[in-house]
């Protein structure tokens, strides 16, 4: 039965996870609310039809296309609908709605409407991908699909370059290898893990190096939906060894403008403060060059 607090509330949406491959991650409350709402709002009625026939719940009239192509002219709608005291699912065809998915429009109707939100929570990709990546799970940043183009991919990752977490994103076997490649590029070869068709037969997760991992992928092929990992940890570290760096050319330059003003040739001068200070000669003799 759905929770009484709610029925009385009349109107309701239940945001509810749908398994991403394997069929039997369902949880009993999703199959109680999918049985007794009145409306099911879905991503492609194809899709949810399935869940619904493996167990044996009726759909009836209840289902309602609701995906982005055609959620901004329905949302009018569905507010009228809440408000009447419909009681409404929503779902997509695989995972958590509204991570990368449709379902914006739908938490903004229920807004609108004054109804109650009551998430139904279940399968997430990211998040399976994450656990059982073996990669430092907090703090961790998901990133949805990155841009195809790579100019674009570049400003979309750099908030994120310098960031000491772990990222995770989603994408297409046609664009992975591309993906892994500009990650590299931005990133470093950071530690990374391809995982692929989680819950379903063929799940695997690919674990090591970004190049070791678009090494693999150029053997073995792409073959089904990805979620990669990358433990970007590594970018605090050069981080500070960036500043440690660049304090010891800022003793280094003031050690040689002292030298200088004692009487030593620039050479010189360049020469003691970058043995002392443990920097490239030639560039604090570039950096200390006047005009």
């Amino acid at each position: 039965m759905l929770e009484e607090q709610v029925k009385s509330a009349g109107g309701c949406l239940y945001v509810c996870s749908t398994p991403i491959g394997n069929l039997r991650d369902v949880s009993l409350r999703l199959l109680d609310v999918l049985r007794e709402v009145d409306l099911i709002l879905c991503e492609d009625t194809r899709q949810t039809r399935k869940l619904l026939a493996r167990y044996e719940i009726p759909s009836g009239e209840r289902l309602v296309s609701f995906h982005e192509h055609n959620e901004a002219a329905r949302v009018e709608w569905l507010v009228g609908q809440l408000r009447e005291g419909r009681r409404v699912a929503l779902v997509t065809d695989a995972g958590t709605p509204i991570i990368s998915d449709p379902g914006d429009a739908a938490v903004a109707a229920a807004l609108e409407a004054g109804v109650p939100i009551v998430p139904v929570p279940g399968p997430s990709a990211l998040l399976a991908a994450l656990v059982a990546s073996g990669l430092p799970a907090t703090p961790f940043v998901y990133l949805g699909f990155p841009p195809r183009s790579r100019s674009d991919f570049a400003r979309f990752l750099a908030p994120y370059r310098h960031l000491p977490a772990t990222l995770v994103m989603y994408e297409a076997p046609h664009r992975v290898a591309n993906l892994l490649h500009w990650l590299a590029e931005e990133l470093g070869d950071r530690r990374a893990v391809l995982a692929k068709e989680i819950t379903k037969l063929h799940e695997a997760f690919w674990r090591g190096t970004l190049a070791e991992l678009e090494r693999r992928l150029a053997e073995e092929g792409a073959r089904g939906e990805y979620v990669v990992v990358i433990d970007n940890r590594g970018a605090q570290a050069e981080d500070d060894a960036h500043e440690r760096e660049e304090a010891r050319f800022a003793e280094a330059v003031r050690e040689v403008e002292r030298l200088m003003e004692e009487g030593l040739s620039h050479k010189e001068a360049v020469k003691r403060a970058s043995d002392a200070h443990g920097v490239k000669r030639r560039e604090l003799y570039n950096r200390t060059l006047r005009g």
